[in-house]
């Protein structure tokens, strides 16, 4: 656990049918509930709300939503918090949008496109605030630089990143919690781990950014959050 290794996943490098998507995003959202993929999402906006008006309308881009949970549960808080919170959420992959349609009543301060991170149909500065979740261990060191910096465009308030933490305590875990479902998740769930950042490394590689003002907190079930707002 030392450093991170590169080697694909399955769900990277695979197209699976529309059933075993559906198992594997399930999956992954109810990961995100009961874990630190929608709390400490949330939590970062906690704070950045402190600064908003009543009623204030924020934008916010979600990058590889997957499932699009956590976009829902922002747009559901907003609401509840008497904020006009929109998310626009993409995905590269027509599966996860597709399972994402279908997992919620329609949500009129939700849009789902499928777009790459690379080419997002946002112009610069059009969000309030940039998010992403279970993206960056997929990246490479340079592409997550080179992700960050596109984010800080994007966006004029500020940025959320939520993912695992490297550790061996975590792998066990993710081990022991994929055994019993699709054998996907068994391989992928592991490797993820095994490809996540520790929290000094994600710092740093902020720091390569030139975004100095993100930090990083822990959250429970092996998360963290590297986010912050511009000054």
């Amino acid at each position: 656990m030392r450093a991170r290794i590169y080697q694909p996943e399955i769900m990277d490098e695979e197209t699976v049918d529309q059933d075993t998507a559906d198992e594997i995003y399930r999956y992954l959202a109810a990961v995100n509930r009961l874990f630190g993929g929608v709390r400490g999402t949330i939590a970062r906006f906690e704070t950045f709300s402190r600064s908003w008006r009543p009623g204030e309308r924020i934008e916010v881009l979600e990058v590889a939503c997957g499932a699009a949970d956590v976009p829902r549960a922002l747009v559901a808080w907003g609401r509840a918090r008497g904020f006009d919170l929109r998310v626009t959420a993409t995905d590269i992959l027509p599966s996860a949008l597709d399972y994402a349609r279908r997992a919620g009543p329609p949500e009129t301060r939700l849009r789902l496109v499928c777009a790459n991170v690379e080419h997002l149909p946002i112009r610069d500065g059009a969000v309030d605030y940039v998010t992403c979740g279970l993206f960056f261990h997929h990246l490479t060191d340079a592409q997550i630089v080179a992700a960050l910096r596109s984010f800080d465009r994007l966006a004029t308030r500020g940025i959320v990143v939520n993912d695992l933490v490297r550790s061996r305590r975590a792998y066990l875990w993710t081990w022991l919690f994929t055994r019993p479902f699709h054998p996907i998740l068994h391989h992928d769930g592991p490797l993820s781990i095994r490809r996540a950042l520790k929290p000094a490394e994600m710092e740093h590689l902020a720091a390569d950014a030139g975004l100095s003002w993100l930090s990083v907190q822990r959250h429970f079930g092996h998360r963290m959050t590297l986010a912050g707002q511009k000054h």
